[in-house]
């Protein structure tokens, strides 16, 4: 089917607060697979109210604590420097695009969640490394195994002043409310070393999409841009030999077992939701390896596949229209009972994170 473009923006349209969750049941009946769009609004940029606007990309929501957060990457903070991963609040759910920063905004730079330790600050300082950067990015989102406290798997990188990038693997840390606060604002402890990517032929796992169900983690990870799945109990996601690997049949120990679910993707995200009935109780929504601004959605009876992914959306760009769109992802957190799903798009410098609500004909 033809892609469907957004609407361009305009300042009559506004967003309709949702009166419950879309994984409480969507009042007007299930929506229709494949998927049709019957309309869209354009939301605006996922922007902070209590500073500047500031490119940034990523963008990927979370619940911890009772409170929706969303996390993104690297964030240009003017004249006052780079921030590899940043986070706000989303205070109301009903207004998805106002967000606020809850980490040093009073001096315009916001300061990274996820930070480099001693030693990585040490070991830049020497001359040798002189343009080097080391940055950490959460594409996976973050897993709540008590309340307010989660797990986030992220990708640490050497970035060049030339922008080249070299991934070193995936990290773990643990992501807390400051309960000691009323502002909701998070701290993360990193784990010791790397949990998975040590090497070419293993996923990137927790770095694709991370989901809690039941008790159970599931994690996608990949290789290149074929995208991979493992599993770990809530209480067990730091210890590496409890984790198992879908092989195509079934779970098992061997990491070099693992089987691709899905195959050609850049970014994306799983999720389980009553949108498309009861017997496709899973959905994706993601961007291609192409980078090509399209958003994939996918459904599956079960969560390990086979998955059905249709191209059906085309974004657009707002602050820079000249580029390519990525980091595509759902906001399953912040939509609401009327066939409709909130998804975001991520800029080139100097854009940010677009958000849009999609409504599904049933």
């Amino acid at each position: 089917m033809s892609p469907l473009c957004f609407p361009k923006p305009s300042s009559s349209q506004t967003f309709r607060p949702p009166s419950i969750l879309i994984h409480s049941g969507v009042e007007q009946g299930y929506a229709s697979w494949p998927p049709t769009v019957r309309s869209s609004n354009h939301l605006g940029y996922i922007n902070a109210t209590n500073t500047w606007f500031y490119s940034q990309d990523i963008g990927r929501s979370f619940r911890l604590g009772g409170r929706t957060y969303i996390i993104f990457g690297d964030t240009f903070c003017n004249d006052r420097g780079l921030s590899s991963n940043t986070y706000k609040l989303i205070p109301n759910v009903t207004q998805p695009t106002e967000a606020i920063y809850l980490s040093g905004p009073h001096d315009g730079f916001i300061h990274p969640l996820i930070e480099q330790t001693q030693e990585e600050t040490d070991w830049l300082s020497e001359p040798k490394q002189s343009g080097l950067r080391l940055a950490f990015w959460s594409y996976g989102g973050v897993v709540e195994f008590a309340d307010g406290i989660g797990w986030c798997w992220y990708q640490k990188h050497t970035v060049h002043s030339s922008g080249l990038s070299e991934l070193a693997g995936v990290g773990l840390a643990r992501i807390s409310v400051d309960k000691s606060k009323s502002t909701g604002e998070l701290s993360a402890a990193r784990m010791p070393g790397l949990m998975f990517g040590l090497g070419d032929r293993e996923p990137l796992f927790g770095s694709f999409s991370t989901l809690l169900v039941d008790g159970t983690v599931y994690l996608w990870g990949q290789i290149k841009q074929d995208v991979f799945l493992a599993r770990v109990r809530k209480d067990a996601c730091q210890f590496r030999h409890l984790y198992t690997y879908w092989n195509g049949m079934e779970y098992v120990d061997d990491i070099t077992k693992a089987a691709p679910v899905l195959q050609d993707f850049q970014q994306g995200q799983f999720f389980k939701s009553a949108l498309f009935g009861p017997h496709l109780p899973w959905a994706f929504v993601g961007v291609t390896k192409n980078g090509d601004s399209m958003i994939m959605m996918g459904a599956a009876s079960r969560v390990e596949g086979p998955w059905d992914v249709r191209q059906v959306f085309e974004t657009y760009g707002v602050k820079v229209q000249d580029h390519f769109r990525y980091c595509v992802y759902p906001h399953p957190e912040l939509s609401g009972n009327n066939g409709g799903l909130v998804v975001s798009w991520s800029e080139h410098w100097p854009g940010g994170v677009i958000a849009g609500e999609l409504l599904f004909a049933t």
